[in-house]
């Protein structure tokens, strides 16, 4: 069974080490203890904290929003990050639920529905990318409601997942409303009391704002200059003495920091370094659906378009092959990319020669290659006849089946994996983007 440094285990769960010190007290999460008193978690601790494990008929569900029906595109990114958390963490998701409107408006038809699952008993856990999907106002209270209820919302903070261009119509509104009113303010501010639309807008120029920061990490894990709070937050939560500041300008915080802007060795590195001439190829893949949600139950309508595409880099040419369906998950569609690059490589005569791999799916990394967090998961579905941890059979099945197949024709040891945020610019990357977009515009 694999164990956990408190600290570890503090950075899965999302939550500060002295969260985790404060819920060993409480009880809510007891830690174990070595044979020399120091503190540990176990891997079946936290897959039961994250709701991997439970067995009382309750479902964990996920749940996404988007304010204004233009922005839909952005309840398949929240979808999809939700999934590959919970593929990764062996969290068993029973429905999909999703709503376009407000964060204010109560009365949004599928967040209505979740509340009475919970308060029926039927949920075990709500996982979403941001508090503000769930609602925008009194989060706690709702949190509260579902803990009396024996429910919890997990918060899996994305930054990707809540895209700025929401904030446009809600601008638009502010604009509106001020041309309209201004000439009678008493009347105006009669009215403002009661628009909801207003309200949105103020809340979403709040995050904007906050949105826009830059963050200066002086002393933590990794100091350096950060552009999301997410990000930084990872360097000094828990960390002993972190010193840390947030400016509205990049130069300010290069001066907190005593930082030449000119230096790239005080650019943030959040990828691993590789050096691609240590390898034969170089291997970029990707999948992508484009779900329209809605659909209780499931996450993609068999309408759904979806593509995947890889680029190998070899001998100094560049060999791209790409695919379009309907109906198919975004993972799905990733594990397709890694298969036809692998059947690629077969022809070419490179089992037995260096590779890098270049994706930004941890969830095919971590099925196939042991990381720090441990083996590849494939060994273990392997070992329980191709069923999870949970008894169910591993979703797309026949596809990790041929994956199989494929890799045992390669030299395992001479195979370099490397994860690449979506976020993060890479000439290989973008050129398996453009043809996936190609695809999905057919």
């Amino acid at each position: 069974m694999k164990k956990y440094k408190v600290g570890e285990a503090a950075e899965i769960l999302d939550v500060s080490v002295a969260t985790l010190q404060r819920w060993d007290r409480e009880g809510k999460l007891k830690a174990e203890r070595s044979a020399t008193n120091r503190r540990y978690y176990t891997q079946e601790q936290l897959n039961e904290y994250l709701g991997a494990s439970s067995n009382d008929g309750r479902i964990n569900v996920i749940y996404t929003r988007v304010s204004v029906a233009w922005a839909s595109d952005d309840l398949a990114k929240q979808e999809n990050f939700l999934l590959d958390y919970c593929n990764a963490n062996g969290i068993t998701v029973g429905e999909s639920m999703s709503d376009i409107g407000s964060g204010l408006n109560f009365n949004r038809p599928e967040w209505n529905q979740l509340l009475q699952k919970v308060e029926d008993g039927e949920v075990n856990k709500i996982y979403v990318t941001h508090k503000d999907r769930f609602v925008r106002l009194a989060f706690d209270w709702f949190a509260n409601f579902c803990k009396r209820h024996g429910s919890e919302i997990v918060v899996i903070n994305n930054p990707t997942t809540s895209p700025s261009q929401e904030l446009v119509d809600d601008l638009v509104s502010i604009i509106n409303l001020f041309s309209i009113r201004l000439p009678g303010l008493r009347r105006y501010k009669t009215e403002i009391k009661n628009d909801q639309e207003l309200e949105v807008a103020d809340a979403e120029v709040k995050e904007a704002e906050k949105a826009k920061k830059t963050y200066a990490v002086r002393k933590g894990r990794q100091p350096g200059i950060y552009y999301s709070w997410p990000e930084a937050e990872k360097q000094v939560n828990g960390f002993p003495g972190a010193e840390y500041k947030s400016f509205s300008r990049e130069s300010d915080a290069l001066n907190y920091l005593k930082l030449d802007p000119a230096d790239p060795q005080n650019a943030v590195k959040q990828e691993p370094e590789y050096d691609k001439k240590d390898y034969s190829a170089v291997i970029y893949t990707g999948g992508a659906c484009r779900s329209t949600g809605a659909r209780k139950g499931s996450h993609v309508q068999d309408s759904d378009k979806a593509a995947w595409a890889y680029m190998i880099e070899h001998d100094g040419k560049r060999l791209a092959n790409s695919a379009g369906r309907l109906g198919a998950t975004n993972n799905e569609m990733e594990m397709t990319a890694f298969l036809e690059s692998l059947k690629k490589l077969e022809q070419l005569g490179l089992t037995q020669q260096p590779l890098l791999f270049v994706l930004n799916s941890q969830y095919v990394i971590k099925s196939v290659s042991d990381t720090k967090d441990g083996p590849a998961w494939m060994k273990s579905w392997k070992k329980r006849d191709w069923k999870t941890a949970n008894g169910k059979p591993v979703a797309n099945q026949e596809v990790w089946l041929e994956i199989d197949r494929e890799l045992a024709k390669f030299d395992s040891s001479k195979l370099k994996f490397a994860w690449l945020r979506s976020t993060v610019s890479d000439a290989g990357s973008d050129f398996v983007d453009s043809l996936l977009m190609k695809r999905m515009a057919e």
